[in-house]
């Protein structure tokens, strides 16, 4: 019984000694400061006492009680009217309006204190004269408001980093006062440049707004600028890339201050984030263009294969927020596919699913359409590394061509209403494994017949895709080179993720069944380009710092990606970043299955030479035809008879 009594003392004695201790820390921690405060407010109050504000000068000494009452009165109402106000509670050296608002009602609240206390003692025995706590309130609160605020004043003095040069879309951004109140020990604010020309001549807690971006080339010159740090508000714009190109050229370094919408989704994150080839390919943002296809969305099911992979992954987020009824993710990629499932999750209340399935194999397939029934699909699973897939066309054709196969036939036995093909302009020359097996998916689309409606969208390269030249660009820049690149005349065209996925959310309302659709890719991009660019953004110089190293053309590579093959044309639809490709349909439905047959069971049996090439005849303008079964004719009774083997 003894020791059951003895716990809850124990309990009460470590929570009284938790208590005391955190008050005498509180104590160490704040009692100096306090100790400061009330020998400023004291020795106001004393002055004024002392030369009665302009009347008769006291020459006599004051009594030590009446010295110990009055530094009483002060201790007592200043710690009180701080311990309301929470003085102490406040980190000085990032101190706003608010703190010092707060500061003069304390300091103000502690003058009434003193007063009315002054004014209950008898008249012999007031410490101080009646006016004098409220004549004093003013100048003790410029005393203590400047102690108080010392350290936000300290944190103002130039620092020795490097001189950066803000570019903003307007001076008044708050994320332009963050990087002017706060600089880190690497960069110290020096100049403004805004796009609002009505800012010109002003300043922003002391730092100059020098000029207009139009001049930003000149400027740059003029502020002896180490670095540019781009402040917009926004993701970059194709018009912003007149501003990049400029600071690149100076071969300064670049940085991008997220938007105001990104802040809050950066745990953790840097405030400045280096350039990246999203800002240099400028690219339009559609969000818009995903809200349209809300109607096509909202209440349905809808499933994506793929879901783990960065078109997949960025296409499920997109159709996240348009509130469909049930959003199935489909991957094989266990770990991926664990992460945008609870990415989603967090961040939107809908019925998220994961299906940790592979497109090749059809059994577990055909049960998740027959449990899920999605309405739409979306199938963005398939091999795309090009070299590595002219080493493993077996494991090319299995996946992209047998799985999409596989994937159409079991979206048509559940009754799916729109299946969408994510294709690639890899798919118009036919040159490389990879591409033959995407053009056949494509022949897939064209030479469907059934109740599903189905198309196929086309793009090219993605910027920051698993697998781009971007990241591995970035990776050998931050271990000081060199930068890879296969030839200096290679050229591809580039989009963001974003803009890719928007768009082929937005095929929903304008596509047609059994037609191929190809976005708007803009012009080309030199690859060795892009490098230097990556290069000059991080203050470095291309093939002085980092060497940029050329390794030639690998297998299955081009040097240009083309949008249109030779038997191709073009038509517009009603949306200008997408068009109707007029691909020939070269395969009837028996053909098609007879193709996808033969080249299943090559692949299976390890034939990699024939199967190559059986790839690249079907996936041409004149593919095989499935041979005709032959006919075994006998006499029987005088007549002939035809049967058929």
């Amino acid at each position: 019984m003894s020791t059951l009594t003895s716990v809850p003392e124990a309990a009460a004695t470590v929570r009284g000694d938790s208590w005391l201790a955190r008050k005498a820390r509180a104590v160490i921690r704040s009692g100096p400061g306090f100790a400061i405060e009330v020998i400023i407010f004291w020795a106001v109050l004393e002055l004024f006492q002392q030369l009665n504000y302009g009347g008769r000068i006291i020459t006599g000494p004051q009594s030590t009680r009446v010295l110990i009452l009055s530094v009483a009165f002060v201790v007592l109402a200043l710690g009180a009217a701080e311990a309301r106000f929470g003085l102490y509670r406040r980190i000085w050296k990032v101190a706003g309006i608010h703190d010092a608002i707060a500061t003069g009602f304390a300091v103000t609240e502690a003058a009434l204190l003193i007063a009315l206390a002054n004014w209950a003692l008898p008249g012999d025995y007031r410490v101080f004269r009646l006016a004098v706590p409220i004549l004093a309130a003013p100048a003790a609160l410029m005393g203590i408001g400047v102690f108080r605020l010392l350290p936000r004043l300290l944190s103002r003095t130039p620092a020795t980093g490097s001189r950066l040069v803000i570019v903003a879309s307007s001076a008044s951004h708050p994320a332009v006062k963050e990087l002017v109140q706060s600089p880190s020990p690497e960069w110290q604010a020096v100049a403004i440049i805004t796009m609002d020309a009505r800012q010109l001549n002003h300043t922003v807690l002391g730092v100059p707004v020098v000029g207009h971006s139009d001049d930003l080339a000149s400027l740059l010159k003029s502020t002896g600028a180490d670095g540019v740090a781009f402040v917009l508000d926004r993701d970059t714009q194709p018009e912003d890339k007149k501003m990049l190109n400029a600071s690149l050229e100076a071969g300064l370094p670049l940085f991008i201050v997220p938007g105001a919408d990104h802040w809050m989704h950066r745990h953790g994150g840097a405030r400045l984030r280096q350039l990246s080839a999203d800002d240099l390919v400028g690219r339009t943002h559609r969000e818009l263009e995903v809200e349209h296809a809300r109607d096509q969305v909202a209440g349905k099911t809808v499933l994506v294969t793929g879901a783990a992979g960065s078109i997949g992954s960025e296409l499920s987020r997109l159709l996240a927020g348009l509130n469909p009824q049930r959003l199935v993710l489909l991957d094989n990629n266990e770990s991926g596919l664990f992460d945008i499932a609870e990415e989603l999750r967090m961040g939107m209340s809908i019925d998220v699913r994961e299906a940790l399935i592979s497109i090749t194999d059809r059994e577990p397939l055909i049960e998740l359409f027959a449990e899920e029934r999605p309405d739409l699909v979306f199938h963005a699973a398939a091999y795309k590394h090009v070299p590595m897939l002219e080493m493993y066309p077996a494991q090319a054709v299995i996946t992209n061509v047998v799985g999409t196969y596989n994937t159409i036939r079991c979206a048509e036995a559940a009754g799916v209403k729109t299946f969408v093909l994510i294709s690639t302009d890899k798919a118009v020359a036919r040159h490389s494994v990879m591409g033959c097996t995407k053009r056949l998916c494509e022949q897939m689309i064209l030479g469907r017949q059934s109740k599903m409606t189905c198309w196929a969208v086309r793009f090219g390269n993605v910027v920051g895709s698993r697998g781009s030249v971007v990241p591995l660009f970035e990776r050998q820049i931050e271990q000081g080179g060199p930068v890879t690149i296969t030839h200096p005349e290679m050229t591809r065209y580039m989009m963001t993720i974003r803009e890719a996925v928007s768009l082929v959310i937005k095929t929903l309302t304008v596509a047609k069944a059994g037609h191929v659709y190809m976005l708007d890719m803009g012009e080309p991009m030199k690859i060795v380009s892009l490098a230097e660019a990556l290069v000059r953004a991080r203050g470095l110089r291309p093939g002085a710092d980092i060497d940029i190293v050329y390794t030639g053309l690998r297998p299955g590579e081009r040097l240009h990606e083309e949008l249109l093959g030779p038997d191709e044309g073009s038509r517009p639809t009603e949306h200008p970043a997408i068009m109707e490709v007029v691909s020939p349909n070269s395969f009837s439905p028996e053909d098609l299955d007879w193709t996808i047959t033969r080249l299943d069971e090559l692949a299976r049996a390890g034939r990699a030479d024939e199967l190559v090439h059986t790839l690249k005849i079907a996936a041409s303008d004149h593919p095989q035809r499935r041979p005709e079964e032959p006919r075994i004719e006998r006499k029987r009774e005088g007549r002939r008879v035809a049967d058929d083997s």
